[in-house]
């Protein structure tokens, strides 16, 4: 469900992105006939990746657990997705896998990271937005990493 839910969010989020001289693309953990069938299936309009063996997740220091997944927390985040029409389909990959968003700045520098703190905890996309604004106003040589934490 709350992939469900943040791809439909995401997809308005699209033309901003661009705008500010980005591009977005989303990692999931399923196989990669698995997210054939997602993308198509929700119109994902961004390229979608799969890692099924979480080296990706576990490089960027994403949770993973019953109890992170399953926190109070993540009922609340479910009541908000059902509210959005978001509705639980068969759970495809690692279910125990929390995700995150990371803004990655050329050279890749890490400028806006997110952990997903339970289950639905998904990044602002207000605070995306504010990093990638940054990164273009940013001038060649600034002082200190410049990154921004959510999460």
């Amino acid at each position: 469900m709350f992939c469900r839910e943040l791809v439909a969010q995401l997809r308005g989020e699209v033309e901003a992105i661009r705008a500010l001289g980005a591009e977005l693309a989303v990692v999931g953990n399923g196989t990669p006939a698995q997210a054939k069938a997602f993308a198509s299936s929700h119109e994902v309009p961004f390229p979608l990746y799969v890692d099924p063996k979480l080296a990706a997740y576990q490089a960027a220091g994403l949770r993973r657990g019953v109890l992170d997944t399953l926190s109070p927390g993540s009922f609340g985040h479910a009541l908000r997705a059902l509210r959005t029409g978001a509705r639980q389909g068969l759970t495809q990959g690692d279910p125990w896998q929390l995700g995150g968003a990371f803004v990655i700045a050329p050279g890749g520098r890490v400028a806006f990271r997110h952990v997903s703190r339970n289950a639905g905890d998904h990044a602002d996309a207000a605070r995306i937005r504010k990093a990638l604004a940054k990164l273009g106003d940013r001038t060649a040589g600034a002082g200190g990493d410049g990154a921004e934490r959510s999460g």
